[in-house]
């Protein structure tokens, strides 16, 4: 009897050491960006953004007038980041006549940390900024630009009904367990054994499966003009996560040379893409 109990006991403890492990994997610590949209000197307006009992921080940089006939741009920045990510890409296109909205997602940035987050936790802020955006601007167009995990939630988010004209994806991941089981295996420990182990304990946080949030599975249900951009030498994201979501999408995908998983958003290349892809709409 004493024997059961001692083995109720210890599976009990690795069950709970296994949860807990789930959480800190999920648990982003919020970084300051080394740039902040005051030291742009560009016209802006500090606000929050309501999503799911959270207030996400937000800033939007405004261009020039004249600039309302052009569509509002949307920039999600991906996990660990923040808005300072994005502002790379931002700053060139608020200077070339563009509005952009950007906004931390909960637990980043300048928010309040956050327990955990998911990708759904990610989708849903992507939603509240463009809830926003259209309860603010009514019936202006809106340009959704997503990069790293915040482009794999603005394909869950245009899925899920987000209204947006258009969608740019920068070096997003096709799979979001896939990227995980590549972050742990590139930091040295068993990605795949640990994805298999942890995925249960994930699904409580998450609010289900994750089948419906594969972006190369979801990314079949957008109707949007859709630019999808890959670094030639991300180490993050690998090239065949661009290659699934563009086979799944049936649109090339753009390719970056010489650059990595972030300094592809201030590339002129880049810049160039999403400027022509935007005057083409």
């Amino acid at each position: 009897m004493i024997g059961y109990v001692a083995v109720g006991v210890v599976s009990a403890g690795g069950l709970v050491a296994l949860d807990r492990l789930a959480n800190r994997l999920v648990r982003p610590v919020p970084v300051t960006p080394e740039r902040s949209v005051p030291d742009l000197g560009l016209v802006h307006e500090d606000l929050m953004i309501p999503s799911g009992g959270y207030e996400l921080a937000a800033w939007l940089l405004q261009s020039s007038a004249g600039s309302e006939r052009r569509p509002l741009i949307l920039m999600a920045h991906g996990w660990g980041a923040s808005y300072g990510t994005v502002l790379q890409l931002a700053e060139p296109l608020v200077r070339g006549g563009y509005d952009v909205l950007l906004f931390d997602v909960r637990g980043h940035g300048r928010n309040r940390p956050a327990p955990y987050v998911t990708v759904r936790h990610f989708r849903d802020d992507v939603m509240a900024a463009v809830h926003y955006a259209e309860a603010r601007f009514p019936g202006r167009r809106r340009v959704l630009i997503g990069h790293s995990l915040g482009g794999a939630a603005s394909v869950l988010a245009v899925a899920e009904g987000a209204t947006v004209e258009a969608l740019v994806l920068i070096a997003a991941p096709a799979d979001v367990l896939g990227i995980t089981s590549e972050y742990l295996s590139d930091h040295g420990m068993p990605g795949p054994l640990m994805v298999t182990l942890l995925r249960p304990f994930w699904w409580r946080r998450l609010g289900g499966s994750f089948r419906p949030h594969v972006p190369a599975r979801r990314i079949r249900e957008l109707r949007q003009p859709l630019l999808i951009i890959q670094p030639e030498h991300d180490r993050r994201v690998a090239r065949y996560h661009a290659e699934r979501l563009s086979a799944a999408a049936g649109v090339p995908y753009s390719l970056v040379p010489d650059r990595e998983h972030t300094d592809v958003l201030s590339a002129p290349m880049t810049v160039g893409l999403v400027e022509d892809f935007l005057a083409a709409l």
